[in-house]
């Protein structure tokens, strides 16, 4: 009849355009084919449902599942072609608002479906008809709105869901008896499925081909880009090199002028190191002199009255040689002669004055001795070497170098408890016990009031593996400030010309040298303490 020839084409149409788009799916692995497939499955089923041709054909034997069939098949044919639409025309992307309403005519779908399980088939065929126009009319006002923002894709669309919603619209007005049921009304939702089903594979293949022209296009560009920044990288490496070898130049420039002031402050600093050396030498010189003149004008004035008192011996000696020519008359006379020689000079006298003559000279010889070996044990020629030295001795070497800086209530006390050997660079470390207690005589001299018993106490204990030495005196003291940084370099006190800063520098660095530790401990008014520690044997740190 002509139901089954019209039924037979439409499915024979669907079919076609089902393996065609399924065909296009597997080539391009593009989700809209995906959904159109299922929206084309959904819609034959739900036709041959329509038909009785399910009954009849897929589940002759469950009558019950016929009763929900037809709502079922429909609702999942609205519903898929509902989310194909929204794939399709990429609502969420031009139309937000207009893409959330038709998320909500889904769900309303999926109400119908709950109805139909509840019992209540008037309502799931209600809003299969009312709901379905909706759609329809909601789906061609987007696809208009698309279509004007330049989507080409979304004419297709249009004309095809057109067809549809008069094929539609016939079908739900029979349904509502507004129209008689004949052939025409019948079977034109038949026709007009089968010409949207054909024009939408259309679309979706013109859908494709834009988006092929587009990414070539945008590959185009791309290239077009990469190009472009190609050159403007090469421009810019250009430009880039250029400034590099201008910026290369002026810092090499910079590093010059840099090393040639880092050269000059080297020498500075030598010669500034050098000047506080000379300092300290000068000073130690003119206390040298000072403690050498006195045993040397002492030897040098025992000299003249040593000589007189020789020749008047010469003299006597001289009388009685001339004994042996005389005879022996005369003999008696010269030794008469003798005599009154002897008491004019008064040998008695003469004999005492040079014993004590004699004496000076040999105390101011020995006075002399003690320095000059103080001297060589403060210098120690061999500094640069490290040697195992008892420090107590530089101390006292230093002391007496220092003697004639002393005031005569200045008293330096020692208390040497540490057994005093240890390995050390001497001559750098005499060094360190000289501008120690220079400072600290200066200290002293520098109080407002001072008393009769002002002091210096010089103290060695040991230990563990270390000698530790204290140089305390009794002067003014400094503040926190100044003694945070005593050990800085320049760091001085002292007016402008009477001292370059550089004495307790080089004390610290000597100190580091040693791989030992310094402190000090003052406050104001209340006199200092250098505290040093050093190693009894010295650590590989320090050799290297």
């Amino acid at each position: 009849n002509i139901q089954t020839i019209v039924t037979g084409l439409y499915l024979g149409v669907l079919a076609v355009m089902f393996l065609y788009n399924l065909f296009l799916f597997y080539g391009t692995r593009d989700n809209s084919y995906l959904y159109y497939i299922i929206y084309i499955f959904c819609l034959a089923l739900a036709q041959v449902t329509v038909a009785g041709y399910g009954y009849r054909y897929l589940w002759p034997e469950q009558a019950w599942l016929n009763r929900y069939a037809v709502v079922f098949t429909s609702t999942f044919s609205a519903l898929s072609g509902l989310i194909f639409s929204i794939h399709f025309l990429r609502t969420k992307f031009y139309t937000p608002k207009l893409h959330r309403w038709l998320l909500l005519l889904a769900s309303v779908y999926v109400a119908g479906l709950i109805c139909s399980l509840l019992s209540l088939p008037g309502i799931s065929y209600a809003i299969l008809n009312y709901n379905g126009l909706v759609s329809v009319v909601s789906v061609l006002a987007t696809s208009v709105i698309i279509a004007r923002k330049g989507f080409k894709a979304a004419y297709f669309y249009l004309f095809a869901w057109l067809l549809l919603l008069v094929s539609f619209c016939i079908l739900i007005f029979r349904n509502l008896s507004l129209l008689p049921y004949n052939n025409f009304t019948t079977y034109t939702i038949y026709l007009g499925s089968a010409l949207e089903v054909a024009l939408l594979s259309i679309a979706l293949a013109d859908k494709i081909n834009a988006l092929r022209k587009e990414k070539e296009q945008s590959q185009a560009e791309a290239l077009k880009a990469s190009l472009e920044n190609e050159k403007l990288v090469r421009d810019q490496n250009i430009v880039l090199e250029r400034k590099v070898a201008e910026r290369t130049e002026e810092l090499q420039a910079t590093n010059e002028n840099l090393s040639d002031t880092l050269q000059n402050l080297k020498d500075t600093q030598s010669q500034l190191v050098e000047a506080e050396k000379m300092a300290s030498l000068g000073q130690l010189t003119a206390g040298i002199a000072h403690e050498i003149n006195n045993p040397i004008n002492f030897v040098k004035s025992n000299i003249k009255p040593l000589q007189l008192d020789i020749n008047d011996l010469v003299e006597v000696i001289d009388a009685y040689e001339q004994l042996h020519g005389a005879s022996a008359e005369e003999i008696p006379v010269k030794l008469t002669e003798i005599e009154k020689l002897k008491k004019q000079i008064d040998l008695g006298y003469v004999r005492t004055e040079i014993d004590s003559l004699v004496k000076g000279i040999q105390e101011g010889a020995e006075r002399t001795a003690e320095i000059v070996l103080g001297l060589r044990t403060f210098s120690r020629l061999d500094e640069s070497e490290v040697k195992t030295v008892n420090v107590h001795e530089g101390i006292e070497s230093t002391i007496v170098l220092l003697k004639n800086a002393l005031p005569p209530n200045i008293t330096i006390q020692k208390d040497f408890q540490a057994q005093g050997e240890i390995e050390c660079f001497p001559g750098k470390l005499n060094q360190v016990f000289m501008n120690i207690l220079s400072n600290g005589i200066q200290a002293i001299k520098e109080k407002e009031e001072q008393s009769e018993k002002e002091s210096i106490t010089i103290s060695t204990r040991d230990i563990e593996d270390r000698m530790e030495i204290s140089i305390r005196d009794t002067g003014m003291g400094m503040t926190d400030e100044v003694r945070q940084k005593i050990f800085d370099p320049f760091f001085t006190t002292k007016d402008v010309g009477e001292g370059t800063g550089l004495g307790l520098s080089i004390v610290y660095k000597i100190i580091q040298k040693h791989g030992g530790k310094i402190e000090v401990h003052s406050t104001r008014g209340k006199g200092a303490e250098f505290v040093i520690s050093l190693f009894r044997v010295l650590p590989e740190t320090a050799l290297t």
